[in-house]
């Protein structure tokens, strides 16, 4: 994930045009500053005309006086903005941005990103956010790693793989997926597995296996293979399991409301439903969502009934 280390002379110019607190639109600019002032670049990807929690991060945290004087001695702010009204940017712009999207393979509106001035991500967060601790605390955690990668730098042995370790360790779930690499790197240094590493990459070719053997597999053994496997991997490394499980029960209990003509056939929605809010809903949310199950499904007799109507009127209107 490395970007250009060459830097234009007109961007090493652009510098003093754009005071510490304020955002660049200009990578090159950004990135000269960063290496200027060894500081971390903070990129806020953004659609400025469209994206509603992207709007009201800016206006509630990103544009405020507390925010800038949070940011001023850390990172170094730069936009990457992909507005509808494509003319709000220059063509260079706009390139620009589609580019630095692709190479850090955002997908989700807004993401904030930390880099260093040489192109890792150290950390950040995506999804909106509106007040300013829920904002600066992954950005304490990416500053922190900006520098565990600096002195990482000069370290060997077993002192390099504790560094890379807290920094990998640091890094949200979302961002450690793509660190291959530095994984490969710590446990080369750590064969004692003093780190955990070699756990985690146990537990990333579990989900690895079971994703590749689930694929060609029915609804109803993907979902026995999935849950035996749960048990086997950490708390930590289970989103992509859980998100195969939810996938599965979500598709059994779609056929099973379609096709369903006996009462065995509620009980079944009903307990896949159950299952879902077990491994798949925040514990907190639970006591709700169980309700809400409980509700749909307190007379099964009626909802028997009540799905067979809405059967035939589909059948009515296919012909």
């Amino acid at each position: 994930m490395k970007l250009h280390a060459l830097i234009p002379v007109a961007a090493v110019l652009a510098i003093s045009a754009c005071a510490a607190d304020e955002w660049h639109t200009d990578f090159a600019a950004a990135q000269a500053r960063a290496q200027a002032e060894n500081k971390p670049i903070l990129l806020d990807f953004t659609g400025s005309d469209w994206c509603g929690w992207c709007i009201t991060m800016r206006r509630q945290v990103l544009n405020t006086p507390e925010f800038k004087a949070y940011a001023r001695d850390k990172f170094v702010l730069m936009e990457v903005d992909l507005p509808r009204n494509t003319a709000k940017l220059t063509p260079q712009q706009l390139q620009q941005n589609r580019e630095l999207v692709n190479r850090y393979r955002v997908t989700t509106f807004p993401t904030v990103l930390v880099i260093t001035p040489g192109g890792d991500i150290t950390g950040g967060f995506t999804g909106g956010r509106t007040d300013l601790g829920s904002v600066t605390q992954p950005l304490e955690l990416a500053f922190e790693n900006a520098r565990l990668l600096e002195q990482a730098a000069t370290l060997s042995g077993e002192a390099k793989a504790r560094t890379l370790s807290t920094f990998y360790w640091n890094m949200p779930a979302v961002f450690r997926r793509d660190l291959g690499q530095l994984r490969n790197e710590i446990a080369a240094l750590d064969p004692q597995n003093t780190t955990g590493i070699h756990s985690e990459l146990r537990d990333l070719d579990i989900v690895q296996e079971i994703t590749a053997q689930t694929r060609g597999m029915s609804d109803e053994s993907a979902i026995i293979v999935i849950s035996d496997a749960l048990p086997t991997v950490s708390e930590a490394n289970r989103s992509n399991l859980l998100q195969l499980l939810a996938e599965r029960l979500n598709s059994r209990i779609r056929r099973t409301r379609e096709q369903a003509d006996s009462l065995d056939d509620i009980e079944s929605m009903r307990h896949d439903n159950l299952l879902l809010i077990k491994y798949c809903v925040p514990k907190a949310s639970q006591p709700y969502a169980i309700k809400r199950v409980d509700a749909e499904f307190c007379n099964p007799p009626e909802l028997l009934e009540q799905l067979r109507r809405e059967r035939r009127e589909r059948r009515k209107y296919k012909k």
